[in-house]
């Protein structure tokens, strides 16, 4: 009987590589303050991943995302990375939805897909980034990504160390952070 009770979660969860991430989790996504006063000029240029939790559509390394500003206001996403020798970019679009809440933007990478949350928790817009994206699955779940961006290819630990206190005093679970390989890049 408890199996049965559970067949909606694993309908949800085998869904989620289609959906939103990789990083399913139980409950409701947990409650985030994005940063104050964000100002997307500021943020806008090129950015190196240095960790990510999982997700289905990034593979390689040297990994970078950069954000131009359209002449729509809407924001040109490009991200980049190295599979096996091979560069691969995406291009996606992403605008900020509630000019009050311009820390939380909206991003889609395909014209018939909707668009998904880019939160910026944290940036000082020289060094570093935190960015989260939740989404609720019905009452009893949701699938998390989150991504530590910086200018350089390394950031100092310590600088590291705050972003996933930060984190973890919000309730996410910091153990999914994945360090990205940015070895041997040439961009």
């Amino acid at each position: 009987m408890a199996l049965f009770h559970l067949l909606p979660l694993a309908v949800a969860l085998l869904s989620v590589p289609y959906v939103e991430g990789q990083v399913p989790g139980f409950g409701k996504c947990p409650t985030v303050q994005v940063q104050e006063d964000f100002d997307l000029s500021q943020y806008l240029g090129l950015w190196h991943e240095i960790e990510r939790f999982p997700a289905v559509f990034e593979a390689g390394k040297c990994i970078t995302a950069n954000y131009t500003l359209k002449s729509d206001g809407h924001v040109r996403v490009e991200n980049g990375e190295n599979v096996n020798g091979q560069e691969k970019i995406a291009v996606g679009d992403a605008y900020i939805p509630d000019p009050k809440e311009s820390a939380k933007l909206a991003v889609r990478f395909y014209d018939a897909a909707p668009y998904g949350a880019y939160w910026v928790l944290k940036t000082d817009y020289k060094t570093y980034t935190l960015i989260w994206s939740c989404g609720d699955l019905l009452d009893f779940g949701n699938v998390q990504f989150a991504w530590i961006l910086a200018r350089e290819r390394e950031v100092d630990p310590a600088v590291m160390d705050d972003l996933h206190k930060l984190a973890t005093g919000y309730g996410i679970d910091v153990s999914h952070f994945s360090k990205t390989d940015q070895t041997g890049c040439v961009n």
